[in-house]
């Protein structure tokens, strides 16, 4: 049975530290009716330190037994994900039916925007329907990681909005899939992307996101050959308000930027193998919230999504909001109406809502927000008509963020938010069998 605990105690503070692999990078997890808050418990477990505090290690009751791999915790077995539009997308693709990729859309927070969970669902899937490349990859933006490709930043850049995670309308609220503009301010300003070994399969399609006055200019090269471009105001196919400028090459291969002239604002890349496969656009936000999105310039983030056509919409915020003072059915009021737009503009995806993880206190209990946020989620999913994975019970559910921070390697990360990315890796691994388990074998399975 679900145990929630709500709490009136801020958790632990909306920025914070997370060591990935070898390099400290700094990660913030930061319309309708709304369903009933969980009854709260008698007693609560005290709450992970305010804003400004240190972050004391977690302590958690010793036990003999080792901690529990992730698991369907909570979650009725062989309770299969509803996907039907994305499970035939799927199909066709691999019937050699489909001549255009299958696209999944993941917005989140910096769960997501590490791409180490995204990953861990990627991987898998383009094994099987085909490798149709890294997908969206943000520019000039740090920091910064795709799991696929390494993106180079030279010269002086300027990122717009200043805080990306905000959810107050902020500048003109044109921000591309990601959320973020870049703008260049100096004339060295230059960035880079970089194909890791098999992010593509042969052909691949760089398009640039940029929008330009008629005075700007921007250079477009693959590094060590001879195709080369010049974008600017009038270049390229119009999305919206936006340039998509396109150059293509044989992978591996390095797509470089310049400025010729001007500060064009540059909204980052879309990534593709020209041979259809599975592309994931990993589209998130350190900080962010449900509500981030809404606070953008809504027909312009339609007709972004809209061109990109997925099959599949992921939404997985509710971290920030736990770590807050925030009330739930704000929460459940912005998840809901933020699937009512990516509905609105992607009318044959399939959504899915993606869990808050376990959050942990000073003492090893599972945060009561984290708790909470978790069953106010799955609600809120059942009311959007969106599909539900539970990241908490695939955890394994209460206090099970200690239980992983106890692992050797640790699987979660001492600020006890985040998980490490072998914790992601573990997570993400368990979605991709969710998503897995509701196909037939593909033709080449035993």
């Amino acid at each position: 049975m679900r145990s929630k605990t709500p709490s009136s105690e801020p958790l632990a503070p909306a920025s914070l530290a997370v060591s990935l692999i070898g390099a400290a990078v700094a990660l913030t997890c930061s319309a309708g009716s709304v369903a009933p808050a969980p009854a709260p418990r008698s007693s609560a477990p005290p709450s992970a330190p305010p804003a400004g505090s240190a972050t004391p290690p977690i302590s958690a009751a010793p036990s003999s037994a080792p901690p529990p791999p992730a698991s369907d915790a909570g979650v009725p077995a062989g309770k299969l994900l509803q996907l039907p539009r994305f499970y035939a997308a799927l199909a066709a693709l691999e019937r050699g039916e489909r001549k255009a990729h299958v696209r999944i859309a993941w917005l989140g927070d910096s769960h997501t925007a590490a791409d180490y969970w995204t990953h861990a669902l990627r991987r898998p899937l383009q094994e099987r329907f085909g490798n149709g490349g890294p997908g969206f990859v943000q520019l000039g933006v740090e920091p910064y990681r795709h799991a696929l490709v390494k993106v180079g930043r030279e010269g002086k850049w300027r990122r717009e909005p200043g805080s990306p995670a905000g959810s107050m309308k902020q500048l003109d609220g044109v921000f591309g899939l990601g959320g973020m503009r870049a703008v260049p301010e100096s004339a060295d300003a230059r960035a880079s992307v970089e194909l890791m070994p098999k992010a593509a399969d042969g052909r691949t399609r760089f398009s640039l996101v940029y929008r330009a006055k008629p005075s700007d200019r921007l250079r477009i090269s693959i590094r060590g050959s001879a195709d080369a471009a010049s974008a600017g105001h009038a270049s390229g196919r119009l999305v919206g308000a936006l340039r998509h400028h396109d150059i293509e090459a044989d992978a591996p291969a390095t797509f470089d930027l310049g400025v010729s002239a001007g500060a064009p604002e540059v909204f980052g890349a879309f990534v593709e193998s020209v041979k259809p496969g599975l592309v994931l656009d990993t589209l998130g936000i350190n900080g962010a919230r449900a509500a981030t999105p809404l606070a953008w310039n809504e027909g312009e983030w339609r007709a972004a999504l809209a061109a990109r056509d997925p099959a599949l919409v992921v939404l997985a915020y509710g971290t920030n909001e736990a770590a807050s003072t925030l009330d739930g059915a704000r929460y459940q009021k912005a998840l809901e109406e933020l699937s009512q737009r990516a509905r609105a503009a992607a009318p044959n995806a399939d959504c899915l809502v993606v869990g808050p993880p376990d959050m942990a206190t000073v003492t090893g209990e599972s945060a009561p927000r984290a708790v909470e946020f978790d069953g106010l989620a799955e609600a809120t999913a059942a009311r959007a008509g969106c599909a539900y994975f539970s990241a908490f019970f695939g955890m394994g559910g209460e206090g099970s963020f200690a239980r992983w921070a106890k692992e050797k390697p640790p699987l979660a990360a001492p600020d006890r938010v985040h998980l490490a990315p072998s914790g992601y890796e573990r997570i993400g691994k368990l979605l991709a069998e969710r998503v897995l388990s509701a196909l037939p074998p593909s033709a080449g399975s035993p």
